[in-house]
């Protein structure tokens, strides 16, 4: 979400004993965990109390392999469906009524590379694909703020 910072002109900060980065500043609250992604829930109820924000207002944005490389994709609400780091978001909160924007990141053709295919950086062939999805999910995330998560959902679909 650094691209959404930086078109609105914001910077991240780290608050003192917290474990995210930060931009606590006019109506985009923007954060960035900087605990394993695993453990990434943990700082969700201290920075919501710290934005004055509810539930419904949280956006996550993560990869996903079921997703091919470069797909983006919005969902309203929904499971950790074995995503280790949405699972601790979901645990942290108690409840999986949050807005998720998804980067696909397709699925390695070998089930035993999955760790090495989520932290690796991807081909050079690939990159493009990433650079528009993030200017995608960035647009995305930036359009919540002033349309409701269908309308946002629709704009998505034209766009792919």
């Amino acid at each position: 979400m650094r691209r959404l910072v930086l078109r609105r002109n914001l910077s991240l900060r780290k608050p003192f004993l917290r474990s995210y980065l930060w931009t606590g500043r006019g109506e985009c609250v923007a954060a960035l965990p900087l605990t394993y992604m695993n453990r990434s829930g943990s700082v969700i109820p201290s920075l919501m109390r710290a934005a004055r924000a509810e539930i419904g207002d949280l956006v996550v944005v993560c990869d996903n392999m079921d997703l091919p490389p470069g797909a983006v994709r919005l969902k309203r609400r929904g499971t950790s469906r074995s995503h280790n780091g949405l699972a601790s978001v979901v645990d942290a909160l108690g409840s999986g009524e949050f807005i998720r924007i998804y980067v696909g990141i397709g699925r390695p053709d070998d089930a035993s590379r999955v760790v090495e295919h989520v932290l690796s950086i991807p081909p050079d062939s690939e990159r493009p694909l990433y650079e528009r999805a993030f200017e995608i999910a960035a647009d995305a995330a930036g359009a919540l703020l002033n349309h409701d998560v269908d309308t946002v959902m629709n704009m998505l679909s034209e766009r792919q």
